[in-house]
């Protein structure tokens, strides 16, 4: 008499629970965070783009680099030179410095350390993540680094280069009427039509100006980071068995 056979167990599919697929998700925007800032740190960050009036207008663009400084483009007409508040038809590339910018000089430099540290601490926080249990706390005062220094990376610019490119002008034009009017010495975005006493305008240069590629990067990476922290938050309230995957988590 045979022994009953022992049926073979069905197949089953394990499928990954909530909490592995969300700290998946948020390597993945921590990944993203890092790549924003690398990329930021070689691009623009703020542009004011200049139209003159007449037959023959020619557009100048200038855009603000924390790398290179000012770099001007202008077929014809511009000088090599600095010639006006804040940033006058320039031809090339120059450094702050030689534009007289040394105040604004300073706040890109500020900027970009705090670029770095938000770069370094990214890399950190992910190399946790990957290397760490997922219980692991190490992970937020570096993620808290990150996004301190990444929020402020963009709102310093934001909010001071107004202040720093009035006390740039300040420095060889005492009595520039720029600083009342529209002008990039009033605030960090805007534009404004040639008209008398129009700021910037009133030379008969309709003038645009605002924050360039690099700048938005870091903006979305400070976004980025602020999801990623509502992610971990949300992950510290599971319970311990729930994220090792032994309880479901959900519906």
């Amino acid at each position: 008499m045979s022994a009953p056979s022992t049926p073979a167990p069905s197949p089953t599919t394990s499928e990954p629970s909530r909490p592995r697929r969300r700290i998946t998700l948020e390597m993945g925007l921590l990944l993203a965070v890092v790549v924003l800032l690398s990329i930021s740190v070689v691009s623009p960050w703020w542009y004011e783009t200049e139209v003159p009036s007449g037959p023959n207008a020619d557009t100048s663009t200038q855009t603000y680099s924390p790398l290179s400084g000012v770099t001007g483009t202008c077929a014809t007409g511009c000088s090599p030179f600095f010639t006006g508040p804040p940033v006058g038809p320039v031809q090339g590339t120059h450094s702050f410095g030689s534009l007289g910018l040394n105040e604004t000089a300073i706040l890109y430099d500020a900027s970009l350390s705090l670029v770095v540290v938000g770069l370094a601490g990214g890399v950190a926080t992910l190399a946790v993540m990957i290397g760490r249990p997922p219980r692991d706390r190490r992970r937020f005062p570096l993620l808290g680094l990150t996004l301190v220094a990444t929020v402020l990376a963009s709102g310093l610019p934001a909010a001071l280069q107004p202040v720093t490119l009035r006390a740039d002008v300040a420095t060889f034009l005492p009595n520039s009427t720029w600083t009342a009017a529209p002008s990039p010495e009033t605030s960090f975005w805007g534009s404004c039509t040639p008209g008398p006493w129009n700021g910037v305008c009133s030379s008969g240069w309709a003038t645009t100006w605002g924050p360039d590629a690099g700048w938005y990067m870091i903006a979305v990476a400070g976004t980025l980071l602020v999801v990623v922290s509502f992610l971990l938050w949300r992950k510290g309230r599971v319970p311990d068995s729930a994220a090792k995957g032994d309880v479901p988590v959900g519906p």
